[in-house]
C-alpha cells in the first residue's frame, strides 16, 4: 500500500509574443504535420500523422540507416570504393551526375544522398551494400519493422515512383525513423547542415535541398522530398535554445508533408518551426533545491519534514499548459531515514498526460522518536480529540 498526498499546481508560462490557445493553423495547406521532442519522443503538435503518405526522397533517410548499419558490421568501411556502372548512371531525377566507370568512396555517395538528394547515389549504395536493389529494398522493409515503423512500405531506395506506386510512410513513422537515426548516428548532422556540395575536380556545385538552412538559426537537417503525388515535403530538425537560467536547450524534429510548391514548403515549414520556438520551452518545473511539501512521517522524532525531488525535473511545456502533480509517500517508512534517501514518488502530469515519475527524498537524517516522545504524542492526540 501507498499513502497518497495529492495537490495540483497550475503552471502558466508567459510569453509576450504568444497568445494562449493559439493553433498551428496550417492544416489547410499540408497533408500532415508533426512536431516532436527528439530526446523522449513526445509529440508536441500533430495533424493526420497515422495516414500512410507518399514520401518521395524522405525515403533516403532509411537508405542512409541501412547503409550505416551495414558499415557497422566490421567488414565494410565508409572509405570503401564503389564502382559506378551503366545502370546507376541512367537513374533519373535529382542526381550527383554519376558517370559509368567513375569510382567514389561510400562517404562521398552518402553526402550526395543527403545534401543534394542524389537518386543515382542511392541506387549505387543499394547495389554495393546488398548486391542488387531488390535485396536492399527487402533490407529497408526489414529495418522498418525492426525499429517499429507500423505504416511503412518501401519499393526502392530513392523514393522515385514505380509506375502508379510509391514508397509510403505515415508521418509518425517518419518522426520515429528520424529520431532513431539522430540517436544512433548523430554525425549525420555534420553532413545535413552543409549549405552545399562542392566537388571541384568534377565541377559539381549544388546547394543543399533543405530550404531552412540559413533561414532559421540552428536548423541543421534533415531531408526534403518531392514527387507529384507526395507534394513538397520536409523533415527539419534544430536545437531550441534556453531563454533563461531555469531552462535547457532541447532538440525538435518537424515534419511537414504535402505542400503545393517549393516556396510553400519553405514558408510553411519555417512558420511551423517558429511556432515551436515561440510556444515551447524545456522548463525546470520542479527544482531539487525547493521543497515540494512538508509532510508528517509516522514515529519520526521530527514531526514534519520537508521533501524534495531527487533531481531537477525538466519538461517541454507549452504556453498555457497546466502541470499537475501527485506526491505519493511510502506507507510504512522504516526509520531512521538517511539524508538523500527516497521515501516516495512524485507523479507529474501535463494536461492529464503523465510526464513521468520521480523519486522524492529528504535532505536531512530523520531519526525515530523515542518511546517517551511517542507516548506523549499519543496522549496529546487523545486530549485534542476529547
Amino acid at each position: 500500500m501507498k499513502k497518497k498526498i495529492i495537490f495540483l499546481l497550475i503552471f502558466i508560462l508567459a510569453f509576450s509574443s504568444v497568445s494562449f490557445g493559439q493553433s498551428v493553423g496550417i492544416e489547410g495547406e499540408v497533408s500532415a504535420y508533426l512536431l516532436g521532442d527528439f530526446e523522449n519522443g513526445t509529440i508536441l503538435e500533430e495533424y493526420n500523422i497515422d495516414k500512410p503518405l507518399e514520401v518521395a526522397s524522405i525515403t533516403k533517410l532509411m537508405t542512409y540507416l541501412v547503409v550505416m548499419d551495414e558499415m557497422g558490421k566490421g567488414d565494410r568501411s565508409l572509405d570503401d570504393l564503389v564502382y559506378i556502372d551503366k545502370d546507376v548512371s541512367e537513374v533519373k531525377g535529382s542526381s550527383f551526375n554519376l558517370k559509368e566507370g567513375e569510382i567514389f568512396p561510400i562517404s562521398t555517395l552518402i553526402e550526395s544522398l543527403l545534401i543534394v538528394s542524389a537518386n543515382d547515389s542511392a541506387h549505387a549504395l543499394a547495389k554495393y551494400v546488398a548486391g542488387d536493389v531488390n535485396t536492399f529494398v527487402n533490407m529497408m522493409n526489414d529495418k522498418a519493422k525492426e525499429i517499429g515503423l507500423l505504416n511503412t512500405v518501401y519499393l526502392n531506395s530513392t523514393g522515385l515512383p514505380e509506375g502508379n506506386r510509391q514508397n509510403m510512410m505515415s508521418t509518425r513513422d517518419i518522426f520515429t525513423l528520424s529520431r532513431h537515426i539522430l540517436k544512433k548516428y548523430p554525425e549525420i548532422l555534420q553532413i545535413t547542415k552543409k549549405p552545399c556540395m562542392d566537388i571541384y575536380d568534377r565541377e559539381f556545385i549544388n546547394e543543399n535541398t533543405n530550404p531552412l538552412l540559413g533561414e532559421i538559426n540552428g536548423v541543421d537537417g534533415l531531408k526534403t522530398g518531392f514527387t507529384n503525388k507526395a507534394g513538397y515535403c520536409l523533415v527539419s530538425t534544430m536545437d531550441i535554445a534556453a531563454n533563461d537560467y531555469n531552462e535547457k536547450d532541447f532538440r525538435v524534429i518537424g515534419v511537414v508533408m504535402g505542400t503545393k510548391s517549393e516556396e510553400k514548403r519553405r514558408d510553411i515549414s519555417k512558420e511551423f518551426l517558429e511556432y515551436g520556438i515561440s510556444n515551447y520551452t524545456n522548463k525546470c518545473i520542479f527544482s531539487q533545491d525547493v521543497p515540494l511539501d512538508t509532510v508528517e512521517i509516522s514515529n519520526a522524532k521530527k514531526e514534519r519534514v520537508e521533501v524534495y525531488p531527487e533531481k531537477d525535473i525538466y519538461s517541454i511545456v507549452k504556453a498555457g499548459d497546466s502541470i499537475g502533480e501527485e506526491l505519493i509517500l511510502d506507507e510504512n517508512i522504516s526509520l531512521p531515514v538517511e539524508k538523500g534517501e527516497s521515501i516516495g514518488k512524485l507523479v507529474v502530469y501535463d494536461n492529464e498526460d503523465t510526464i513521468g515519475e520521480y523519486n522524492v527524498v529528504v535532505k536531512e537524517k530523520i531519526k525515530k522518536a523515542n518511546i517517551f516522545l511517542r507516548i506523549w504524542r499519543y496522549i496529546k492526540q487523545l486530549l485534542l480529540n476529547a
